[in-house]
């Protein structure tokens, strides 16, 4: 006998998708989404700042390492991409990577609540929706100051003038595609949590859970990157010579 998703989650007592609320001035706010998303930002600022005063040109630590080795990696897809003129985009997908990956990975810290207390922001779509209208807006920006007014209007036009509407419509969907891509896979990974704890025994968890909660680092980690590029490629797409 089957069991579907639905009945699983209806018969536990864990509400996917639900938020710990508060109002303010009326208005209702996730406050546990507020709060992951500080303590996310918080904690890339840190590692920031303890890896710049702890660097050192002599051989690196860890940390170190792995800051040179992200930054590297996005500095050679950025001049691969742009040249030497897209060095100003490296500090925003770098930051981008560093922040989506660490709010990915807040869901895997264990609260024993439900709602959990310290869920992964971006499982919620407001703020993959900011963090994809942010880039647009820039990528927009970018695509502004080298083209200038006539070259951002012409290349709408590109390659052929009949393809106006398309290439409009692609414009409006960049935005949405590139949240709804980073939402769906991170929420996804709250429902399969919600469904091991429902299709399991309590002794037969941890079993299940430890190897879904490794493949979620891994996920976490592909999107992060995933968003990261596709930040690079918007850029390249704006900037760079129509082919």
């Amino acid at each position: 006998m089957l069991v579907s998703a639905s009945s699983v989650l209806l018969g536990t007592s864990i509400d996917v998708g639900g938020h710990i609320v508060g109002k303010v001035a009326g208005v209702s706010l996730d406050l546990d989404v507020i709060w992951s998303t500080l303590i996310a930002g918080a904690i890339v600022v840190a590692l920031g700042l303890w890896a710049r005063r702890r660097a050192t040109s002599g051989v690196p630590g860890k940390l170190q390492l792995a800051w040179e080795t992200i930054v590297t990696a996005v500095s050679n897809q950025v001049e691969s991409s742009l040249g030497s003129s897209g060095a100003r985009i490296v500090p925003l997908a770098v930051a981008l990577f560093v922040f989506i990956l660490v709010a990915n990975l807040l869901e895997l810290i264990p609260s024993g609540e439900h709602p959990p207390l310290l869920p992964a922001p971006t499982a919620d779509v407001n703020l993959t929706y900011a963090l994809a209208f942010l880039v647009i807006i820039l990528v927009h920006a970018a695509a502004l100051k080298t083209k200038g007014i006539r070259g951002y209007i012409r290349r709408y036009f590109r390659p052929y003038k009949v393809l106006l509407p398309i290439n409009v419509i692609e414009e409006i969907a960049k935005p949405v595609t590139l949240a709804l891509r980073l939402f769906g896979n991170v929420f996804s990974g709250g429902i399969m949590l919600a469904l091991i704890a429902g299709l399991f025994a309590p002794y037969i968890i941890p079993v299940p859970d430890v190897i879904w909660k490794l493949f979620d680092i891994f996920v976490g980690f592909i999107q992060a990157f995933i968003f990261a590029l596709l930040t690079i490629l918007y850029f390249e797409m704006a900037m760079g010579d129509a082919h």
